[in-house]
């Protein structure tokens, strides 16, 4: 990997710009940013192949593809946790692998099309890796904040506010559709050109389904950025109870603060996530007192500490936070490998 450089105000600002639209023209991107298009485009493409800042399409909670969306933790011998973590990096299923400290070792995200098949991975792959003794999951009813309306806050607001993202059902995807969903995992931008060559279908029908699956909620496209080289080196992971006539409502105001990443409701206790990107560990106290003031229902009942950031949305990062290759987030496959020496498939940036 190049040498650790962080990222400038105009790195930032042409990050968040394609935060707001994630696919947008060069031209636009380059009217945000107060720049020309081929400056744009070239800056982006530094920042691209440096791993520090990407472009990714993920499945909805909601599609066809990702019925199902939990936060697991897990408990590990003490000396296997770091092997574990870079062992179910390599899962399909497991778009998020985080390093944390607090109470447990690992926290993952994992996608699963049905109920069945999650139960699947947690019973036949998770709860099976060596070295793990011990798994929680608790499953995501709605997600009023997420990692796509988040946004770095160096541009001037331009009125939009982040929505939550409801869990709907589009009609059925097909093999096409699934390649195009993997393709944008690996890079949100691609063009239809690319698209289409890497399905096998015209470009403009590329074009097409890309629109029909970014607009029913199939993929949510997401500008990433190497946190740490971002000013922002510290992710806390809060719990937290609310009353349940309020839930939805505390969650969404959770959602509505600066620092936070992810306001989850869950089906279980406690029935709040939030995970946040700070400066430095002095503010981790800072930002609760803020939640509590702000959101006063919101009872916090757990803290963890993110030590290091395995894997993000589907992208292998370094200790700098910056992505080093792609694990296809074809969350459809069945999660045990039907046979021996089956993996999924990595991509090396």
């Amino acid at each position: 990997m190049p040498e650790v450089v962080a990222l400038d105000e105009d790195d930032l600002a042409l990050a968040e710009a394609l935060q707001r639209d994630p696919r947008a023209p060069w031209t636009t991107v380059a009217e945000v940013v107060g720049t020309n298009a081929v400056t744009a485009s070239r800056r982006w493409e530094r920042l691209r192949t440096t791993g520090a800042a990407w472009v990714t399409g993920t499945p909805g909670p909601g599609s066809h593809h990702a019925q199902v969306l939990a936060y697991v933790d897990v408990t590990c011998m003490p000396s296997e946790k770091t092997r574990v973590a870079h062992e179910l990096a390599r899962d399909a299923h497991a778009l998020s692998v985080d390093i944390t400290a607090g109470g447990r070792d690992l926290l993952l995200t994992v996608a699963a099309v049905d109920l069945p098949t999650l139960g699947s991975y947690l019973l036949e792959r998770l709860d099976r890796v060596p070295g793990v003794t011990g798994t929680r999951a608790r499953i995501a009813t709605r997600l009023h904040a997420e990692g796509s309306t988040w946004r770095l806050g160096v541009l001037p607001a331009n009125g939009a506010t982040g929505a939550a993202i409801p869990f709907i059902r589009p009609a059925v995807l097909d093999e096409v559709d699934r390649e195009l969903m993997s393709a944008l995992g690996e890079d949100g931008r691609a063009s239809y050109a690319a698209l289409a060559a890497a399905t096998g279908i015209s470009q403009p029908t590329a074009r097409r389904r890309v629109d029909r699956l970014i607009g029913s909620g199939a993929v949510i496209l997401r500008t990433e950025v190497a946190a740490p080289l971002a000013g922002l080196p510290v992710m806390v992971v809060l719990s937290a109870d609310a009353p349940a006539a309020r839930l939805d409502d505390v969650a969404s105001r959770l959602g509505r603060l600066r620092q936070v990443r992810l306001s989850a409701t869950l089906a279980g206790t406690p029935s709040l996530l939030v995970t946040a990107w700070l400066p430095s560990l002095e503010e981790v106290h800072r930002f609760e007192q803020e939640l509590v003031h702000q959101v006063p229902e919101a009872d916090v009942v757990d803290r963890l500490v993110v030590l290091r950031s395995i894997k993000r949305m589907g992208r292998l990062l370094d200790t700098w936070g910056r992505a080093t290759g792609t694990v296809r987030m074809d969350v459809w496959r069945p999660p045990v490998p039907s046979s021996p020496g089956e993996t999924d498939d990595l991509v090396t940036l």
